[in-house]
């Protein structure tokens, strides 16, 4: 894809989840939940985002298609794929925990290129684009990798994915913070070591795919198949305990992880 193509549509991408992020923030103390077939929440604002984000998406790239959590996909018929997730940790805005996210995430026949990652309660901004590095607010970013990890380092386990595996061959300080997208964000950044997944969808890890590889980071599963960003997407719902790390971190993972 051409970078100069690439960069025009990063730039309305953030603009537009930027916007999306302001509405979110305005409506986050009185959202409507209810529960869907899977007992999860969704709420009247996570309707109303996707609708917009999805019209401003068209409008501007009518030959792509749209796809989200909430929605059938629709649009375009092109190679080129747009995946939504209007609040990632539903569960938390519900309860009044301070950490969802807004994701826009672009395939390119089947390859993520481009991610935007906004936390309106923290008001940070993530993007990436792919061979165009990952940042925050401006800031770039890239982990910091290490043979071993600390004692106090944030290894993140989603919630599926705890129930499957030892938690006792885990190293660090084991946390779910409910969002995979803050989750992979924040590996991105540094604030966590690792994140682990199990069961989530495209929408929760198109965008924060090519953020996490553009910072550097690996993907594997338990089994210790390393997976290319491409695979990583293609293989949505995730089916086995996938970890998100620094190389020689998701080294380290593989030689002790289990499952129980």
């Amino acid at each position: 894809m051409d970078q100069d193509r690439l960069a025009a549509e990063l730039e309305f991408v953030m603009g537009l989840a930027t916007e999306a992020a302001a509405r979110a923030r305005e409506r986050s103390a009185r959202v409507r939940p209810q529960e869907k077939d899977n007992r999860s929440y969704v709420t009247d604002l996570d309707h109303d985002l996707e609708r917009m984000i999805r019209a401003r998406l068209g409008e501007q790239f009518p030959d792509d298609l749209l796809t989200g959590e909430e929605y059938a996909a629709a649009g375009g018929s092109g190679p080129r794929q747009w995946s939504i997730d209007p609040i990632d940790g539903t569960g938390n805005l519900v309860h009044g925990l301070p950490l969802w996210a807004i994701s826009i995430g672009l395939l390119d026949a089947g390859e993520p290129v481009l991610g935007v990652i906004a936390v309106p309660p923290l008001r940070e901004l993530f993007w990436a684009t792919r061979g165009g590095g990952a940042w925050c607010d401006g800031v770039r970013l890239r982990v910091r990798d290490a043979d071993a990890f600390h004692s106090q380092d944030n290894v993140c386990v989603g919630n599926t994915a705890l129930r499957a595996l030892d938690p006792r061959a885990l190293p660090g300080k084991l946390r779910d913070l409910g969002s995979a997208c803050c989750e992979m964000a924040f590996v991105a950044c540094g604030r966590l070591q690792a994140c682990t997944f199990l069961g989530e969808a495209l929408h929760d890890v198109a965008a924060g795919t090519v953020l996490a590889a553009e910072a550097g980071c690996g993907f594997a599963t338990i089994d210790g198949q390393y997976l290319t960003p491409t695979e990583m997407v293609a293989r949505t719902p995730v089916a086995r305990p996938t970890f998100i790390a620094s190389p020689r971190r998701l080294a380290a993972l593989l030689a002790t992880a289990r499952l129980l």
